[in-house]
């Protein structure tokens, strides 16, 4: 098995910096981006950087800049909160911000390389994620990568003005271990 934890031959993660967080901001207050996930909405550069100072050294998440190897530009973050050591578990997070990399493939790269960081260098078992209901490319990138859905929770987010469903979607270590296509 060679699954890489940190690159590949197109992108790769840089733990976050306050230098990331202009971008990330950027991103989580682009209208379209915003529909499928649930931040704060607007957000300032201000709030990120109290966000930043409060969350950099909790030991339960762990938070990344995606880059793009070509361009060494930041392309999106993701990351994994809620890391449950007893259980070892954790919430990943994932967000390709920048438009001109939707539809290449990138999230789904990102989701992998973030797999293979939980698995191995966090020695998670499992991992699992929400994404609400109407979020089709999110849906099709990972049931491409083995990922399982475990149900659906109606009604369970208010976001931006009405109340949402989500699916809960996980992957399990034994899952992954028998996967190819982490394998990158």
């Amino acid at each position: 098995m060679n699954r890489n934890i940190l690159s590949t031959e197109r992108i790769y993660f840089e733990l976050t910096e306050e230098r990331h967080l202009e971008n990330r901001v950027n991103y989580i207050n682009d209208s379209e981006i915003q529909g499928t996930l649930n931040y704060d909405f607007p957000t300032s550069l201000y709030k990120t950087k109290k966000w930043f100072a409060n969350h950099a050294l909790d030991s339960s998440r762990v938070d990344f800049a995606i880059m793009c190897k070509e361009t060494d530009k930041m392309i999106g973050f993701c990351g994994f909160i809620k890391i449950e050591k007893p259980v070892m578990k954790a919430e990943l997070h994932i967000v390709v911000g920048d438009k001109n990399y939707w539809g290449g493939g990138f999230g789904g790269e990102a989701y992998k390389l973030l797999c293979n960081y939980g698995f191995i260098e966090l020695g998670l078992n499992r991992i699992y994620g929400y994404q609400l209901g109407h979020n089709e490319k999110a849906h099709n990138a990972i049931k491409k990568i083995g990922w399982e859905f475990e149900g659906y929770l109606r009604e369970d987010l208010f976001s931006h003005g009405t109340t949402k469903g989500r699916h809960v979607v996980s992957i399990i270590r034994k899952d992954w271990e028998k996967h190819s296509s982490y394998d990158i």
